[in-house]
């Protein structure tokens, strides 16, 4: 994939994956640190406060209010009984976040309500409604509200100070995320740039097909007819074929045999790619075979640019050289 290409979806992907993130904390986890937060600033007053306050948003839902009711045992307990309508409406308040309505206190308020010839039950708590209470609620016409839509129901009831107050408590809970979700996604297209370079093949240019010496530009191609070779050409062909793929011969053998055919040198071999090693015969002597190898540097220039390692016959003597 071309680089700018990679560039422009490596942006789209980390636009997308903020657009997601802001989305994310910014919605869903700032709602849920919301009635969280607002749960527990709820909890915090006297019961009293709150129940008041329910009732004060139930009133807005058409609802009026009736009178407050004794417990069993002549306490008082969170109920009031409220009218909506032609119905009576028993309200049963739990504070507290520690809650977990079951079926007692629903076979408990539903005990009240026929005592009482009431029509209707309504169990509110801060705390939460088990899911097999709220089955059962269901069938026994009871409603049930718990945690977030007791915090839905009186949010607006309460103070701008106090909402102000949450709200940026909520917030304050979801900036650091949300802010390494950005840093996150920076990385992460960075990272998917270097490794569409890294894994990008090598782009090798196309090589136009050369055109004959001579012919212009756009002109169609001269079409040729082979003439049919003859045994004389045929042959000439298959022996011109054989001396070309015949393997090259390296110069340096060809040194190495001239300079061992001279009186003055007995053996010549290459010890290295730059270094011919030279036996001298025990008739001769260092500095005469020196003229002599060096005699044909004229005919192998190579000997020019080798380090000649000269050894007499006994050993005795070495000498490094250079043909000048």
């Amino acid at each position: 994939m071309p680089l700018v290409l990679t560039i422009l979806a490596a942006i789209a992907v980390a636009i997308a994956l903020v657009l997601a993130s802001q989305f994310w904390f910014g919605r869903v986890q700032k709602r849920r640190h919301l009635e969280r937060i607002g749960v527990e600033v709820l909890s915090a007053q006297h019961w009293r406060a709150t129940l008041t306050q329910l009732v004060e948003a139930l009133e807005l839902q058409g609802y009026s209010t009736g009178s407050d009711l004794a417990g069993a045992q002549g306490a008082p307990l969170g109920e009031r009984l409220l009218r909506r309508g032609s119905s009576t409406v028993l309200l049963v308040y739990k504070h507290g976040t520690a809650y977990r309505i079951g079926a007692p206190v629903l076979l408990d308020a539903e005990k009240r309500r026929q005592e009482a010839g009431i029509d209707e039950v309504m169990v509110v708590t801060l705390g939460t409604v088990e899911p097999e209470a709220r089955t059962q609620a269901d069938r026994m016409h009871i409603t049930c509200l718990d945690g977030a839509a007791v915090w839905a129901l009186l949010r607006a009831g309460l103070d701008a100070s106090t909402r102000a107050g949450i709200e940026a408590e909520a917030e304050q809970c979801i900036q650091r995320p949300r802010r390494l979700s950005a840093i996150a996604a920076s990385i992460l297209a960075v990272g998917i740039v270097f490794w569409s370079a890294d894994t990008a093949p090598p782009v090798v240019p196309a090589s136009a097909p050369a055109s004959a010496p001579g012919s212009a530009p756009g002109s169609a191609p001269a079409t040729t007819t082979a003439a049919p070779a003859t045994p004389a050409a045929t042959a000439t062909d298959a022996a011109d074929a054989a001396i070309d793929a015949a393997p090259a011969v390296d110069p340096r053998v060809t040194v190495a045999k001239a300079l061992a055919a001279l009186p003055a040198v007995e053996s010549a071999t290459w010890s290295s790619a730059s270094t011919l090693v030279l036996s001298i015969s025990r008739r001769s002597t260092i500095d005469t075979a020196y003229a002599d190898v060096c005699g044909l540097a004229d005919d192998f220039p190579v000997l020019r640019e080798a380090r000649l390692q000269m050894e007499a016959s006994d050993g005795a003597e070495v000498r490094w050289r250079r043909c000048p």
